[in-house]
């Protein structure tokens, strides 16, 4: 189920747009956009931590739900609108969920861009044999495209994932036999991910962090562990910090 009004959200700041909604309005939502998913209150749950899970507005969730106000009780189920869609995972999913997955093995999940504009699993793959002396090949074990070499959003799924090998994205030997990279093509130094990118992004963090690992990992950028800029001053690291915690 994935967080679309946050994604919304996330996606306006990528394109540069600073508007904030007035309380109680809505994003505009594509035609897809429109499948609800239910959340069963448990002992604790409030309302706003609630809508941060989903990355929906308390406000929405009220009006889905003809409440007037915070008040909710455990066992109480309730209606989330805009979480249940389709996703930019599903042409993938399959070469994600596969049979060897090594849940032990995976730590953390780290954020990575390409710093270049263009690029994709292939030419990067190339280039790491080539220039770094990688005989694994490309060090990441996802890329996700930004309409130039690959489709906006489209999710490549590399050869390390598919053998669950180390990776070879950091520095750090320690780093990359236990963390899984994924990185975004673009230089967010420069530029902002498109919209779609930050999508497919959570989307797939979401998967791997909840569904795969139940949550027994970290994410972490790449300037957290190591002296770098990656994945860029662009990269929307608060938003997805708050998402993923």
């Amino acid at each position: 189920m994935e967080r679309r009004e946050f994604i919304k959200r996330i996606s306006l700041v990528a394109f540069g747009a600073c508007a904030v909604p007035a309380a109680g309005s809505q994003l505009l939502a594509s035609s897809d956009e429109t499948a609800n998913t239910t959340h069963l209150v448990r002992s604790g749950d409030t309302l706003s931590h609630i809508s941060r899970r989903y990355g929906v507005s308390v406000a929405s969730i009220r009006r889905a739900n003809g409440l007037n106000g915070d008040l909710i009780r455990v066992g109480q189920r309730l209606i989330i609108p805009g979480a249940g869609t389709s996703s930019f995972l599903d042409p993938v999913k399959s070469r994600i969920d596969i049979s060897n997955f090594n849940a032990e093995r995976w730590k953390n999940i780290i954020g990575h861009h390409s710093a270049t504009g263009n690029g994709n699993a292939e030419i990067f793959d190339r280039f790491h044999r080539r220039h770094r002396n990688m005989p694994n090949g490309l060090g990441y074990h996802f890329i996700i495209g930004n309409g130039t070499n690959s489709g906006d959003g489209e999710i490549e799924v590399g050869d390390r994932w598919t053998r669950q090998i180390q990776g070879g994205h950091v520095s750090s030997l320690a780093y990359n036999n236990n963390s899984i990279g994924i990185c975004l093509v673009g230089n967010f130094e420069n530029t902002r991910p498109t919209g779609n990118q930050i999508a497919a992004f959570t989307q797939l963090v979401r998967h791997l962090k909840d569904t795969k690992l139940k949550g027994n990992c970290r994410f972490l950028v790449h300037r957290e562990i190591e002296t770098t800029l990656c994945p860029g001053r662009h990269f929307p690291l608060q938003q997805m910090q708050q998402l993923f915690a």
